[in-house]
């Protein structure tokens, strides 16, 4: 079973052609009821400020599986993983078990608070090379930390308080051009946004996952005001 959350669809296509090369069932975390448990289990997540978003945070903690399982971790990123390794397999270890193995697949950055995702370097064509080399070593059983990019603990600390400050949901507006077709709303991990007379933030934080503003079909949600473009990923 893959296990996975995508906020913008980077992380939905890697699991997707893990899923079909590797012949295995794939689940959102957003939907995930129970836990089957499996020969292999994988994750896959995005980094956010190098960390773990706080719905793969909290089922991690959920997550209970056999120390018999093959469990592996999937990260994709478009600067650096951090240290979110490091964070996902530290609640892992206090279950008694870790990630056999954690990768890392360098793709488009979305995350417009700090790039701008309408200058951001295409590297489509790098990408399925990356998977098809985790899906060989997944197969070989591999075993290892292959993530590469981990940041020095002060700054790992000084991007947890500006993300702290990223997050809140005043940073997020919504022009003139908003049509109120709904889907902001209905597609929110965290049902932070709702239907009015005007579409309006309900929670003073999420997860700013930004899903809403690059799945906006007319680009009318901004980050402070500022177009940085969409990326609506590779499906």
């Amino acid at each position: 079973m893959i296990y996975y959350f995508s906020g913008t669809g980077n992380s939905h296509y890697v699991a997707e052609v893990l899923s079909k090369s590797l012949q295995d069932t794939m689940q959102s975390i957003e939907s995930a009821q129970g836990i089957k448990q499996d020969e292999m289990i994988g994750i896959v997540t995005p980094v956010y400020f190098f960390g773990l978003p706080d719905i793969v945070k909290d089922f991690l903690e959920r997550l209970s599986v056999s120390s018999k399982s093959y469990l592996y971790f999937v990260v994709t990123y478009g600067g650096k993983p951090g240290n979110i390794g490091k964070e996902a397999n530290k609640i892992m270890q206090k279950k008694g078990t870790g990630f056999y193995a954690m990768y890392g697949v360098k793709m488009v950055d979305t995350y417009i608070p700090m790039y701008d995702a309408s200058k951001n370097e295409k590297i489509e064509s790098q990408i399925d090379p990356q998977i098809e080399e985790i899906i060989t070593q997944i197969k070989e059983r591999r075993i290892g930390d292959y993530l590469k990019g981990t940041v020095p603990v002060f700054i790992n600390k000084a991007c947890s308080f500006q993300y702290k400050q990223v997050r809140k949901t005043y940073n997020l507006t919504i022009d003139e051009s908003c049509i109120h077709c709904g889907l902001c709303a209905k597609e929110c991990p965290e049902q932070a946004i709702e239907m009015k007379e005007h579409v309006t933030f309900k929670k003073e934080q999420c997860m700013m996952c930004l899903r809403c503003l690059h799945h906006c079909p007319v680009n009318a949600i901004r980050f402070k005001n500022k177009d940085k473009g969409q990326y609506r990923g590779l499906l």
